[in-house]
């Protein structure tokens, strides 16, 4: 079968689509044909560090969520049968087969097309993440979402209306793109290209109490600028910049709580049990339209390169997704 992996180049981590064994599940495992894959911008940001100078450069399969159909199962499966329309978070997805454990999986919504259904998993099990689990947040609350656009900016939209948060505020840098978040959920869209920013959204919200903050760097200080007493701020990304300077006394005097969440230094059951706790959450809204995927392209599997290009121009709503034949 073939199979995308990234493996050490002189400058940094090369795409190569290789012939590779078809997997067998193991015990608790089932295979999974896959009919879509999404990309996500984790695989552009880590590529610099696969250089052919660094030791700890290693060969590795490129994709971490998936949607298909079940093939094969292991000897242990009782729960999910041959032919099932599953979707869920994993490794080595930008394949024509994946193998996974039962716990990853998700049963397809009714009625989503399985390039929506690859749109799901990663975003919005992040969002919930970072918005429920991590941010506590309610209904009575303001919420900031910056990089609204963005795959987990519109899952964060979604899941903030979907917990009636009293304001949404999504950011961009494309206002271009003000009306399909506005129509996501977002009761005010701001470019943070713009002065004083973070005085707009002070005014039109009385200030903010959740942020979900997906770039960091130079956004980071303004946002916290925007913040309520006791307010919750989520680093879910640093796409700006992992360093920032930030005014401490504000961050004291504000009472405000900084909060990092990441699956890097999670073990395998502890991302499971984030995927878990999503379906089990919010799994029923995206059978009665509550939510929906944001699916903005699709790209073959062998076009994988393309669209990482794509994805680097930033035009993109949403999700990139491959369809694989």
């Amino acid at each position: 079968m073939r199979q995308w992996w990234i493996i050490p180049g002189r400058d940094g981590g090369q795409l190569e689509l290789r012939e590779v064994e078809h997997p067998t599940p193991g015990p608790s495992q089932v295979v999974v044909a896959v009919r879509g894959a999404g990309i996500n911008r984790g695989e552009l940001i880590g590529r610099p560090l696969m250089k052919l100078a660094n030791p700890k450069a290693r060969p590795r399969p490129s994709g971490i969520e998936f949607a298909g159909v079940i093939t094969s199962i292991g000897g242990d499966v009782s729960a999910w049968s041959i032919g099932d329309r599953v979707m869920g978070r994993g490794t080595a997805c930008h394949a024509e087969f994946v193998a996974v454990d039962v716990a990853a999986l998700m049963p397809i919504p009714a009625g989503l097309s399985f390039d929506r259904a690859a749109a799901i998993p990663n975003v919005f099990v992040t969002a919930h993440d970072a918005l429920v689990t991590a941010a506590a947040a309610s209904s009575n609350e303001s919420i900031l979402i910056t990089a609204g656009s963005s795959g987990v900016g519109t899952a964060a939209i979604q899941i903030a209306a979907h917990l009636r948060a009293r304001h949404i505020v999504a950011t961009t840098r494309t206002p271009a793109k003000t009306r399909e978040l506005r129509d996501l959920g977002a009761s005010l869209v701001v470019d943070t290209t713009q002065p004083q920013w973070a005085d707009r959204v002070r005014d039109a919200t009385g200030g903010i109490d959740v942020v979900i903050d997906q770039v960091g760097g130079s956004l980071l200080g303004p946002c916290l600028e925007t913040m309520n007493l006791e307010g919750r701020f989520v680093t879910v990304g640093r796409n700006g910049g992992a360093e920032a300077t930030i005014d401490l006394d504000l961050v004291a005097r504000l009472r405000l709580s900084v909060i990092g969440v990441t699956f890097r230094t999670r073990s395998t059951a502890e991302a499971l049990a984030c995927s878990a706790r999503f379906a089990d959450d919010l799994l029923p809204a995206f059978e009665d339209g509550a939510l929906k995927p944001v699916l903005d392209r699709t790209f073959p599997l062998d076009e994988l390169s393309v669209a990482h290009e794509y994805m680097n121009t930033d035009a993109h709503i949403g999700k990139i997704v491959l369809a694989v034949e």
